[in-house]
């Protein structure tokens, strides 16, 4: 049978594959636990055996060639496997790490809108004192010099102007923090 097989005679091949199918199915499937793949693995192997079968010497145990083709798929494909499972959990963390960084962008925004506001209905000295130092970057004592103050009087109207913005501030911030909690309760369901 198996010289017949290498000379390319397709009974013979039909033969070895009927005797040694199911027996390497099991083995693959011992491995991937997966019927699917082990069929995929078991036709590659009796594929490349016909398509090699002129370079095949017969000597030895023929079984044993066709389990060590059946194993070294069989590891690779799970090799494979791994690596794909790992490359999609790194791309699923970085699409996650993505949407975190764009829902932080738009909460930012928000807050960024509605500090905005609270400054906008700032009286006119409180706002320019915050506007120099928070936006331009202005000291107190350069502050002072130009509107023609002491830097105590900026100190204070900057810590008056940051309290203001604090307690107006805080009921976004209490919801956007029940937000928050409700948002990763739902990850978890």
């Amino acid at each position: 049978m198996l010289k017949g097989f290498s000379e390319g005679d397709r009974a013979a091949f039909r033969a070895i594959f009927e005797l040694m199918e199911q027996r390497l199915h099991a083995f693959v499937f011992s491995y991937t636990k997966s019927d699917y793949i082990a069929e995929e693995i078991v036709q590659e192997v009796f594929i490349k055996i016909w398509e090699r079968r002129a370079e095949i010497k017969l000597r030895g145990s023929f079984s044993s060639l066709l389990y060590t083709m059946a194993k070294n798929r069989t590891l690779n494909y799970l090799r494979n496997a791994s690596q794909r499972a790992a490359i999609r959990d790194e791309l699923w963390k970085n699409i996650s790490r993505l949407q975190e960084d764009t829902e932080a962008e738009v909460i930012l925004s928000e807050y960024r809108q509605i500090l905005d506001d609270i400054v906008e209905h700032l009286p006119q000295k409180k706002r320019s004192i915050y506007i120099m130092s928070r936006e331009e970057g202005k000291t107190n004592a350069e502050i002072a010099d130009i509107l023609g103050i002491s830097p105590k009087t900026v100190k204070n109207h900057l810590w008056k102007t940051f309290e203001t913005i604090k307690i107006q501030l805080r009921p976004h911030l209490e919801n956007t923090i029940k937000l928050l909690f409700l948002l990763s309760l739902c990850r978890f369901f």
